[in-house]
């Protein structure tokens, strides 16, 4: 399984603590105007414990809903496999620029 930025991903999947899958669900980012935002209200609604986003995904708003619910955030490089990922936990630096990210990604996709 490889990562994929909230925005363009087909898939949210909830794994246990072993990597087993318990429940995999169509991105809600991809019908909805705030991509990255919709996905955190996912993992809230999921009661996930541990979100690993890929690098470019926690914007401002994102990163408020996962802090807020007190869900640890670790990022991940894009198109790396889960399984030989290495995990960095979410810094200020991240926040922003997934932020810049994502408004270009508004400005430029509509």
């Amino acid at each position: 399984m490889k990562f994929e930025i909230f925005s363009k991903a087909k898939y949210l999947v909830l794994m246990n603590e072993n990597g087993e899958i318990i429940e995999k669900r169509n991105n809600p980012a991809l019908n909805s105007p705030m991509k990255r935002p919709a996905v955190a209200k996912e993992c809230v609604e999921l009661k996930a414990n541990e979100v690993i986003a890929p690098h470019g995904s926690l914007c401002f708003p994102s990163y408020r809903i996962l802090k807020k619910a007190g869900i640890k955030m670790l990022i991940a490089n894009p198109g790396e496999d889960l399984r030989s990922s290495n995990l960095k936990e979410v810094n200020m630096k991240e926040v922003i620029y997934s932020s810049f990210l994502a408004m270009r990604e508004r400005i430029t996709e509509h």
